[in-house]
């Protein structure tokens, strides 16, 4: 039988296949290589972790967030501890980037969780040989975030489940209709409020509203401000209080002698501080004052001379002529004392 021979489609199709394998080789090859060349150099570098919280060989490991190499190997370390040993096969090129300064940790690819290594850059400090440890961190950060996320969650969870259950102010806003009408008849009424602030009917509203208005109140401000100036300028009596030292301090001596005074009063001291303290002395005042309005009582009733002299209109008209006729005996006396005056001188 004679050999069929290809035809030029046949061998495009041929062609075609084996790209297409040597392309998924090196995309194979590529990958496990953590991303570098597949014919790049490697090294080996270990970390001692003691949670992994997940983390998978094959898992990338990034350096500066550059993913340079992948983990080829999680267990448990053999000297023991409960530490875990993490291999990873790194691309040599960051072997003066990984020193006795940098530190592993756990970091996360995205939303779904999966784990990778992420080593810090040191170029300062001494490289890692091939196959030491390198610093790692104790514990995955992301591993606290998530405990205090879902210790955060639980909390919202019972302070819903209050809510729902019509405790607290939101809880009783949700299910009490007489606190929810409360709340909307204040929402009506701090609308009308603001309605009457923004009318210039009022005074609010005119002060927010009235140019003028505004105006003098800036003018009386300006007015108080240079009060005030002028006040600590030290002019005026006020300004003179506030800058006289002596002035201040005579006050300071006044202030104190009342207090001296006051404090003298309320020990029972001097005619005040009796009057104030000593109950014989206010008696006697007392029983003074009923004698005095007893004596005003009769005078106004007429009984005695006094009382007769303001009360009885003969006895003052009595008085009165007698006194007249008086004035006009001394007057008669000084004209012609002679008259008056006789000397009789006897010898015997």
């Amino acid at each position: 039988m004679a050999d069929k021979a290809l035809t030029w489609t046949e061998l495009r199709v041929g062609v075609v296949v084996i790209i297409s394998l040597i392309v998924l080789a090196g995309t194979i090859l590529y990958i496990g290589s953590g991303g570098g060349s597949p014919f790049a150099r490697k090294y080996t570098v270990k970390a001692l972790m003691t949670d992994v919280n997940g983390l998978k060989p094959g898992a990338p490991v990034r350096v500066g967030g550059v993913e340079v190499g992948t983990v080829t190997n999680v267990d448990f370390a053999k000297a023991g501890g409960g530490q875990v040993e993490v291999d990873m096969k790194l691309d040599s090129r960051v072997k003066d980037r990984i020193t006795d300064q940098s530190q592993a940790t756990l970091g996360a690819l995205g939303l779904l969780g999966e784990k990778a290594v992420d080593i810090t850059a040191a170029p300062g400090g001494t490289a890692i040989p091939d196959g030491q440890y390198v610093n790692a961190a104790k514990e995955d950060p992301f591993k606290g975030l998530l405990a205090d996320t879902s210790e955060s969650t639980a909390h919202l969870r019972r302070i819903l489940a209050r809510i729902d259950a019509g405790e607290g102010l939101v809880g009783k806003a949700l299910r009490d209709e007489e606190l929810y009408d409360r709340m909307v008849d204040v929402s009506a009424r701090l609308q009308k409020m603001m309605g009457k602030l923004e009318s210039e009917r009022g005074p609010l509203g005119r002060m927010m509203n009235d140019e003028q208005m505004s105006k003098d109140l800036a003018k009386s401000a300006a007015g108080i401000e240079a009060v005030v100036s002028r006040i600590e300028a030290g002019h005026g009596a006020l300004g003179a209080l506030s800058k006289d030292e002596k002035l201040v301090s005579d006050l300071k001596g006044v202030t104190s002698s009342l207090s001296e005074v006051a404090s003298r009063l309320q020990k029972g001291e001097g005619s005040m501080g009796k009057l104030l303290t000593d109950d014989s002395l206010y008696k006697r005042l007392d029983t003074l004052s009923t004698r005095l309005e007893s004596l005003t009582t009769r005078l106004e009733k007429g009984e005695g001379s006094l009382g007769k002299l303001i009360n009885d209109p003969a006895f003052y008209d009595n008085l009165n002529g007698a006194a007249k006729d008086v004035r006009a005996l001394v007057a008669d006396v000084r004209k012609d004392p002679s008259k008056y005056l006789r000397v009789q001188l006897k010898v015997f």
